[in-house]
């Protein structure tokens, strides 16, 4: 009886290790793509295309935006200032649409991975929120 016990809770522990590992961005290839996108729990839940989404930016409020056509996917990104260099940590909270309704998560910290023009790469150091904004002028 403990045998096929024990066979299960290292069954179990080790589906829950390797879900744990997947549900984070990897970021060698998260740095190396420049499309806007929000990433959360190693899924990339919005990405940015030219033919049917828009992009925003309010410099004032530290505050991107990037959203359908049809505004039914979106995701709203604040920060409490821009980060001017790699390696920056802000605050930021996020808010993004799903298919089971709106989503957020508040005071979450971000690094600056990666700036690149006008092109910004953050990410916790869980690496469960990950978003690439672009810089409007």
């Amino acid at each position: 009886m403990k045998r096929p016990l024990a066979l299960i809770i290292l069954l179990f522990c080790l589906l829950a290790a390797s879900c744990d590992r997947q549900s984070a961005t990897d970021l060698g290839q998260f740095v190396n793509d420049s499309t806007v996108r929000l990433e959360i729990d190693g899924a990339t839940v919005f990405r940015y295309t030219a033919n049917d989404c828009q992009l925003a930016f309010n410099e004032g409020r530290a505050e991107f935006r990037a959203f359908t056509d049809t505004m039914l996917d979106y995701f709203v990104l604040t920060l409490d200032r821009i980060p001017e260099t790699p390696g920056t940590r802000v605050n930021a909270s996020l808010i993004w649409s799903s298919g089971s309704g709106e989503k957020e998560r508040k005071n979450i910290t971000l690094d600056a991975k990666r700036i690149k023009g006008d092109i910004i790469w953050l990410c916790d150091d869980s690496r469960r929120n990950a978003v690439v904004v672009r810089v409007l002028e």
